[in-house]
């Protein structure tokens, strides 16, 4: 019975040294890496990532216009590449009307040098200096109808930019059917950004591109950043077409009254107010072959340096550490949005700083990093 009480002591007394040495070492242990500092390493921000379609930045397209004259035939074959000037319709043009418009401006050139040479005989005679503002009214006149049937030529006529071309009729047309479209050869990327990005980003960005099916990579630009939210647009958008259907119904004969709709519209709506604005991205200078409606991927390389909260001071300084893991406090710049850290000025891409420095740590200090 002794011996059993003397084992049952014994025992006792090796659990508690058991004891007393795990908590010596986890105390060790704990004291050892109290010691010990993490290190974050100073990085840029992840690239942005945005999904849109690939479009063509123009599509111009071309109408049966009988003012012109009477259509004869397309000159160019559907999906011919042409160049900007190139002609792509032929038309049985009136050409007697243009005449009577070149004549009309000779004719009230004419009347305006008369006037002049009148002028240099009798510089005081009030009745020559009315018919001379008369007469160079005339002449504007006649001048501006000249060039807007020649810029009917032109633009019906004429290849606008360099592209491709699309027939859609080239028989028994009527007037206003279309003719064909001309599609151009530089594509874009049309594209949205959330209100929380968008000072992220700025025109003239370069950035990453991927055409989804395919897997084929090229670069591009940011062209244009709109200024409205995509709710306002579509809204103002709607607005105007329902203003240009409102103003309908007025004649292009020569002599009719133009009518021009310009509204100003205050304080515009538009959105949920419950969900984040997105803004219309443009992407364009593209450098690898895309077709229209294709779906791609942008990655939006950004500078910016976001930091933890953890590596920061109560006075939000930072202390970097050198390859002889000594400790630089450093002062920096930092802005706060919508929760996270962004370094202004005080740090580069590469620098490693300590995360949880104590407040006890000095400038100088040697620190042990653990690995």
């Amino acid at each position: 019975m002794k011996k059993k009480y003397v084992f049952i002591i014994f025992s006792i007394i090796i659990v508690l040294l058991a004891c007393l040495s795990i908590k010596k070492i986890v105390a060790n242990y704990a004291k050892d890496n109290n010691d010990k500092y993490f290190t974050y390493k100073v990085k840029k921000e992840s690239p942005l990532n945005l999904e849109g379609k690939a479009s063509p930045h123009s599509v111009k397209t071309y109408n049966n216009n009988s003012q012109l004259g009477t259509f004869v035939s397309t000159q160019v074959d559907d999906g011919q590449s042409v160049k900007q000037g190139d002609s792509l319709i032929n038309y049985n043009v009136n050409n007697n009307k243009r005449q009577q418009l070149v004549d009309k401006v000779d004719e009230a050139q004419g009347a305006v040098n008369e006037d002049y040479k009148n002028i240099n005989q009798a510089p005081n005679n009030s009745d020559l200096q009315k018919k001379l503002t008369q007469d160079q009214s005339a002449l504007n006149e006649a001048q501006q109808q000249l060039n807007q049937h020649d810029k009917q030529i032109n633009d019906s006529v004429y290849a606008a930019f360099d592209g491709k071309v699309d027939i859609k009729n080239s028989e028994n047309l009527s007037d206003g059917q279309t003719i064909l479209q001309l599609v151009s050869n530089e594509p874009q990327i049309k594209t949205t950004v959330s209100e929380f990005d968008l000072e992220k980003i700025k025109e003239g960005d370069k950035v990453d591109v991927k055409i989804t099916s395919n897997g084929k990579t090229g670069k591009g630009t940011i062209k244009k950043i709109s200024e409205l939210p995509k709710s306002y647009e579509d809204q103002l958008s709607e607005s105007g077409a329902a203003n240009s259907a409102s103003a309908g119904g007025s004649g292009d004969e020569e002599g009719a009254t133009m009518q021009s709709s310009n509204p100003v519209q205050s304080a515009p709506s538009g959105g949920n107010d419950s969900e984040s604005s997105k803004y219309t991205v443009i992407i364009s200078d593209i450098d690898i072959p895309v077709r229209a409606g294709y779906s791609m991927e942008v990655k939006v390389p950004l500078d910016s340096i976001k930091l933890p909260k953890t590596v920061l001071t109560k006075d939000n300084n930072v202390f970097v550490v050198n390859k002889d893991n000594k400790v630089e406090k450093r002062d920096i710049k930092i802005d706060k949005a919508n929760g996270e850290i962004f370094v202004k000025e005080g740090l580069k891409k590469g620098d490693k700083v300590l995360k949880n420095p104590k407040k006890t740590l000095n400038d100088g200090d040697k620190v042990e990093v653990s690995s």
